[in-house]
């Protein structure tokens, strides 16, 4: 099966790439001083788990071993130093860029396995529902980036009456223009 198919290999490189992913997110959701980042943080997190395990589950159903190198979960190898440093510089927006990061360059992973077409079709199909998961996914994060620290700036630096008028305004614009995020809920 592993010589029909060349591309086991970099399947496999892409579930390594998924796990870690997945630890990029847990860790950020330890880190996440917020209730609503770290729910957020945590639903990708168990997102990127259960694609892992899709990738996994195909891999082993073919007799092909998963890989197991860094698919350890979340910060089994972080030394207090640097937890406490993640918590004392913690920057939100920050940590979402890196995120979205790993999200999009996952994406190319799926890409470049989709356009060769040299892995059997039910793993294909897999990829490709995974790849436009991914692809939402990355949408809400940004959406979610926008909404809740886009303005924090701003309403720190403006008077009291002229805080409570903008959330009066924002709030409509919230729901006229900006949209709104989605809650996640896990299937």
């Amino acid at each position: 099966m592993k010589k029909k198919y060349a591309d086991f290999n970099k399947l496999n490189r892409l579930l390594v790439a998924s796990f870690e992913a997945e630890k990029l997110y847990y860790n950020a959701a330890q880190d996440a001083n917020a209730t609503h980042l770290k729910r957020f943080l945590n639903y990708m997190a168990t997102e990127r788990n259960r694609m892992s395990h899709d990738i996994s589950n195909e891999l082993h159903s073919r007799g092909i071993e998963p890989l197991k190198e860094d698919s350890e979960k979340g910060n089994i190898d972080r030394t207090w130093q640097e937890i406490k440093e993640a918590l004392e510089k913690f920057n939100m927006t920050v940590i979402l860029n890196q995120c979205i990061a790993r999200d999009l360059n996952n994406i190319k992973r799926y890409d470049l396995l989709l356009e060769r077409k040299e892995l059997p079709e039910g793993i294909l199909a897999l990829l490709e529902k995974q790849k436009k998961q991914l692809q939402w996914y990355i949408k809400q994060a940004e959406q979610h980036k926008e909404t809740h620290f886009s303005e924090e700036p701003k309403k720190a630096e403006a008077s009291p009456k002229l805080e409570e008028d903008s959330k009066k305004n924002d709030n409509k614009k919230d729901d006229d223009d900006k949209g709104r995020v989605i809650p996640l809920k896990a299937i």
